[in-house]
């Protein structure tokens, strides 16, 4: 089957929601973003990598939320007050959720998917809340912030606002996304080779985060020409790459690495 030439992960939702996103414009976006030293793939994408990757989450605490400011998530002391209450109930939710891709869970897994993405509490929805469990679970779980709900077509607080009405759009976009990932692997694989020659650091990214990006900086572009900014697709790819080993642990009392 030969490798499309655009991205759709959205058909079948309101007129507005993005649409199509041509293959070469997706990989300028994500090229950009994963190259910034200043966007949020180094601080929450690479750290969170090598967290994962050294055993560093393997443990749920107050403090857990925090996590969520490295992605922009706005986390107040009342936030991580309200998380310490709730810490076991998330921490069940997203221990149900498989360690799997999301495009290969069955019925049974998307349920669990959505079941933890659902899940918060005043002041922490999804937006917070899928920024902290993806770290987590970053094969599976979607982030599901306001850009995401705009670009579906739903207002900016299409996860916060309400009830039924924020437990429908997560039900509907998650559902969405595990058949897009599904049904356009070989285009993101494309756009995760191109990316990789000049920001290789992108191999680290699941198909769940790497389509969040396609779709976060398309929708981020979308309001950049009336926000006077630069857009993504129009950045240049930054150098030096980022690399995992500025985003080391140091034990206490170790000399410091000669420069």
């Amino acid at each position: 089957m030969p490798i499309g030439t655009v991205l759709n992960f959205t058909q079948g939702f309101l007129p507005d929601a993005i649409g199509e996103i041509p293959l070469d414009h997706a990989v300028a976006r994500v090229g950009a973003f994963c190259s910034d030293p200043d966007s949020g793939f180094f601080a929450y994408d690479l750290v969170g990598y090598v967290a994962r990757k050294s055993g560093r989450l393997e443990e749920i605490g107050p403090w857990t939320i925090l996590v969520a400011d490295a992605l922009a998530g706005r986390i107040r002391v009342g936030d991580v007050n309200k998380f310490a209450r709730h810490m076991e109930e998330f921490a069940k939710r997203l221990g149900d959720v498989p360690k799997k891709d999301l495009a290969c869970t069955d019925e049974g897994g998307l349920s669990r998917v959505i079941d933890f993405c659902c899940f918060g509490f005043r002041g922490a929805w999804a937006p917070k809340i899928t920024k902290v469990g993806a770290l987590f679970r970053n094969e599976a779980i979607p982030i599901l912030d306001g850009h995401l709900a705009r670009a579906f077509g739903y207002p900016r607080n299409g996860f916060t606002a309400g009830r039924e009405s924020r437990w429908a759009a997560i039900t509907k976009v998650v559902s969405a996304l595990r058949v897009g990932i599904s049904a356009q692997k070989e285009e993101l694989a494309t756009v995760r080779d191109r990316v990789a020659v000049n920001a290789p650091a992108v191999t680290i990214l699941s198909d769940v985060r790497l389509t969040d990006l396609i779709l976060w900086t398309s929708q981020d572009d979308r309001d950049s020409l009336s926000r006077g900014r630069m857009p993504w697709q129009a950045r240049p790819t930054r150098t030096p790459p980022l690399t995992e080993d500025l985003a080391r642990w140091i034990t206490l009392g170790n000399p410091p690495r000669p420069a």
